[in-house]
């Protein structure tokens, strides 16, 4: 159950069975956000991949806040996208 003015996070990822959920703080970074649903993936950065979120058709900033992210909503969902960078 979220604590007051936590944020319901959900992020999918094509690669993965099945969605992180998480309730976060508004001050939490999309940064802690990726990095925490990349450990709940079991995804490792390679070198030649870069991940990030992508939040109403626009990649998430990683110093964005959820709280920013989310404006006034009480959920949000994210996707991670990959792309494959000349490492």
């Amino acid at each position: 159950m979220p604590q007051p003015h936590e944020i319901k996070t959900t992020v999918t990822s094509a690669l993965a069975e099945h969605p992180y959920k998480h309730d976060y703080a508004p001050q939490v970074t999309a940064a802690s956000v990726l990095s925490d649903a990349l450990t709940a993936f079991g995804f490792a950065s390679d070198g030649t991949t870069r991940y990030y979120l992508f939040h109403n058709g626009h990649e998430a900033p990683p110093e964005a806040t959820v709280g920013k992210l989310a404006g006034h909503a009480k959920a949000m969902h994210l996707k991670l996208r990959t792309e494959t960078t000349n490492g």
